[in-house]
């Protein structure tokens, strides 16, 4: 066998493992959506408790995800990624054999941990892995952990069908297995030269995330002007600001903001909040009308959805190869985003007769486009930041990624049902109901969405109101379709600005394709101001795959 079959063994074989490694993230909410329920009966918590013990997690990998990303960069990104996945099998084996809500609540925040620094820092090592391919690799990682989640989604409810203790234990299980790949054959790396430990900045965004993340999943329940939502909304945003303001005045900052001049990058973050929105109102939304108006039972909304998971995989293939072949990112970003919003103006469209091959089209489509524009955003934040940073660079996708979801899930939950509230109302003016009627309607609605016995009432009476509720409730979901394409669609002209900036810097030559150096700047270009000074020529601006150093500081 030559050394370059090898090599490629070699590479394919730590792709493989730094996936699996990601996996964790795809499958912990699967097992804990699956779980919670029947944890939150035995262990007798309150609905305080379950809403609170079913984010944990989600906040608890928003608090660590830069803190891990910047451990990494010290200590080394291997070694914190390894010591992650064994401390997410810790947790997950506490909240499998928790005895109370206490330890419960421990072991989902240790879980949480443990994923922030697996996760994010998988996806840093990509750069490590295959330096120049990173666009290559980014598609590998992302399409392997999608279809990986498929399969893992299923034997996640298969082992919590024989107890929620059980569904607890297949992220631990998953998280040995991809420890035990990562042992060999992955590449240490970390910074050459590193100042003081960035407490106060790290504790900022920490306390932001969580605030942005935490308040805005109490929007759907208990309303934006609510004290559950606007105080921790307000003091993540206060922290935000002064997280900025923070790492820009700072000497050794763990995530310097200046490298978001880069027009790619602040680019990729509009990207960034533009699918991940989608994402979060597909999966919870559709989900909704399909049980709610459809009365499709959970195992059919899980396999009606399985399309856009395959599309997805196909996405991120196709999104690595075309930016392989030299197409440029910025048209990969605008098919996307026509795409994405496309589908959320099809779903707008909806009726209580549509059939599934409705919401299916749409959804191959919108999931092959999140995909095309992920892979594409991914690669920035991966190749953008001086090897220094690469950790809590890549670590920052996550943050964004968790952020916009909530967000997504915010804004499309108060519409949808805001919208609802108003229409039934109207719907029972106009049907002259007596508010005494009110409450028993409500009740029947209620008791039809749940699956209740329903024999009590009048079967006449049933058909019309849950024919006229249904009505309302698509009418509901249609108008707040429409309302996040168009948010989408600002997102979009914000990504498709930079990008058109990016462009023109690009032939003005003020902009390289490469990493940045910390202060912001092409590492290309500096390279070649320092050549200019020392030949008294202009240097050459060396190629992106010519730019990665490792930590010895060596070209590679």
């Amino acid at each position: 066998m030559s050394e370059t079959s090898i090599r490629a063994k070699g590479t394919t074989a730590a792709l493989i493992a730094l996936t699996a490694a990601s996996c964790l993230q795809v499958v912990d909410p699967t097992a804990n959506n699956i779980s919670i329920v029947g944890a939150s009966v035995d262990l007798d918590m309150s609905g305080s408790q379950r809403a609170f013990a079913a984010s944990v997690g989600t906040l608890a990998l928003a608090a660590f995800i830069l803190t891990t990303g910047a451990l990494g960069d010290r200590l080394g990104r291997r070694k914190v990624m390894l010591v992650g996945l064994l401390v997410a099998a810790i947790g997950g084996v506490v909240t499998a054999v928790a005895p109370s809500y206490g330890i419960f609540v421990l072991g989902r925040a240790v879980t949480g941990l443990g994923i922030a620094a697996s996760f994010g820092l998988s996806f840093a090592l990509l750069r490590e892995v295959l330096p120049n391919q990173i666009p290559k690799a980014v598609a590998f990682w992302l399409a392997g952990q999608t279809a990986a989640a498929l399969v893992l989604g299923v034997v996640a409810g298969w082992m919590a069908g024989f107890g929620w203790r059980f569904g607890y234990l297949t992220m631990p299980i998953v998280a040995v297995i991809a420890f035990l790949m990562c042992l060999r054959g992955l590449p240490e790396a970390k910074a050459d030269h590193v100042g003081k430990f960035d407490y106060l900045g790290l504790l900022a965004i920490a306390v932001s995330l969580v605030g942005l993340i935490y308040g805005l999943s109490n929007a759907a329940n208990d309303g934006w002007g609510s004290a559950a939502v606007l105080v921790p909304v307000l003091i993540g945003a206060v922290t935000m600001v002064f997280f900025i303001w923070w790492e820009a005045r700072i000497p050794d900052p763990a995530f310097p903001v200046k490298l978001f001049k880069d027009p790619e990058l602040a680019g990729s973050v509009a990207t960034g909040f533009s699918f991940n929105m989608w994402q979060a109102v597909v999966m919870i939304q559709l989900s909704m009308l399909w049980q709610y108006v459809y009365q499709y039972s959970p195992l059919e909304v899980s396999l009606g959805q399985l399309p856009m998971s395959l599309a997805m995989v196909v996405g991120a293939t196709v999104a690595g190869r075309m930016l392989s072949k030299g197409i440029p990112a910025s048209l990969n970003l605008i098919i996307g985003h026509v795409l994405l919003i496309g589908t959320m103006v099809m779903f707008g469209f909806s009726s209580t007769t549509s059939p599934y091959i409705f919401f299916a089209i749409p959804m191959i489509v919108g999931g092959f486009a999140r995909m095309l524009n992920e892979t594409t955003m991914g690669q920035f934040f991966v190749a953008k930041p001086p090897p220094a940073l690469t950790g809590a660079m890549a670590s920052s996708k996550t943050a964004i990624g968790q952020t916009s979801f909530a967000l997504g899930t915010a804004l499309s939950s108060t519409f949808l049902f805001g919208q609802y509230g108003r229409g039934i109302a109207q719907a029972f003016a106009d049907a002259n109901v007596e508010p005494s009627q009110q409450g028993r309607y409500t009740g029947m609605i209620q008791q039809y969405i749940s699956g209740g016995d329903l024999s009590d009432y009048d079967p006449k009476q049933v058909d019309a109101v849950i024919s006229r509720a249904s009505g309302v409730f698509v009418d509901s979901f249609n108008g707040t379709m429409f309302i996040i394409a168009g948010f989408l669609t600002f997102f979009a002209i914000i990504s498709t600005l930079f990008f058109a900036k990016a462009t023109r810097m690009r032939k003005a030559g003020t902009l390289v394709d490469g990493s940045l150096t910390l202060d912001g700047r092409p590492a290309a270009l500096v390279a070649a101001g320092a050549d200019a000074g020392k030949t008294g020529t202009a240097g050459t601006p060396r190629t992106p795959d010519a730019q990665h150093t490792d930590r010895d500081g060596d070209d590679r």
